[in-house]
């Protein structure tokens, strides 16, 4: 399953980054729970909220779809583009780029959509 475990093994070090820097803005602010007066901390736990959110799922649905035999190379461009919606997403919170932000998760969302759809499907088929 190497599109699956590539895929998987990105999303991590996504969702780890965006948990490492939401850990070092609470340190920063000595805030445990909410997010307070702090913007950039409210952006930071969205951006990895949100993402936690999208994320295994969308794993799921690519280890279905490899189980399933489907061609790599279609995988793994599927899965590159939600890879790099997520990493605009994060960008786009960041920035505060609204239109960016609703792009990019557009984008997540039809891609696992689309892969729901073909599991469903090659199961009604």
């Amino acid at each position: 399953m190497p599109v699956t475990v590539v895929t998987a093994s990105a999303l991590v070090l996504l969702l780890s980054a965006l948990s490492v820097n939401v850990s070092r803005l609470r340190l920063r602010y000595r805030i445990s729970f909410s997010n307070g007066p702090h913007k950039d901390l409210e952006a930071a736990v969205r951006a990895h909220g949100n993402t936690l959110e999208q994320v295994p799922v969308f794993v799921l649905l690519v280890l279905l779809t490899e189980w399933q035999s489907a061609p790599a190379p279609w995988l793994g461009a599927v899965a590159l583009a939600f890879v790099v919606a997520r990493l605009l997403y994060a960008f786009a919170v960041f920035s505060r780029r609204l239109p960016l932000r609703q792009l990019a998760h557009a984008v997540s969302v039809v891609l696992s959509l689309g892969l729901a759809l073909r599991l469903l499907w090659g199961q009604l088929a």
